[in-house]
């Protein structure tokens, strides 16, 4: 399934599609495109990318093949008209610009990812050994040894007896 931190990768030209109805399940819930394939456990932005790109025939055939796997579901469930007005809203030519998880992390936008992210934990990590040295730093009057007061500072003044 596609994580939802990915959903800005996803067009919203499949929703017509994958939110089409394709009729009831056994038990007479509404079952969608996007239903169906989830419950084949089969990513559906993935599988609607992948029968846009079919020719129509081929497409139909796969969709037919997919929603007979449904658990329950007989050879002949849902009608060819059905079948080809389901292939109709996959979108077709210019229209069609999926950007996969395969283009969003090419080989090498992956590894410059890696380079950031090692990058930005070792930063971090020196500000961590910055700020601890900083604080257990010796400064003045942090060590063990504090200066001798000062004959002007007010400490030195002894009191009346």
């Amino acid at each position: 399934m596609t994580h939802a931190a990915l959903s800005p990768l996803i067009e919203p030209e499949f929703d017509k599609f994958l939110a089409a109805s394709i009729g009831e399940d056994r038990n007479g819930t509404g079952l969608s495109v996007l239903s169906a394939f989830s419950r084949l456990n089969v990513d559906p932005w993935q599988e609607a990318t992948s029968l846009a790109r079919m020719p129509r025939d081929a497409a139909a055939a796969r969709l037919t093949e997919l929603i007979e796997a449904l658990p329950g579901a007989t050879a002949d469930a849902i009608p060819s008209r059905r079948i080809a007005d389901l292939v109709a809203l996959l979108p077709k030519g210019k229209a069609l610009d999926v950007r996969s998880l395969d283009s969003a992390f090419t080989a090498g936008g992956l590894r410059e990812t890696q380079v950031l992210m090692a990058l930005s934990a070792f930063a971090v990590m020196m500000l961590m050994i910055c700020a601890i040295s900083a604080h257990f730093s010796l400064g003045p009057g942090n060590d063990a040894n504090p200066p001798p007061p000062r004959g002007d500072d007010a400490s030195t003044i002894m009191p009346r007896r």
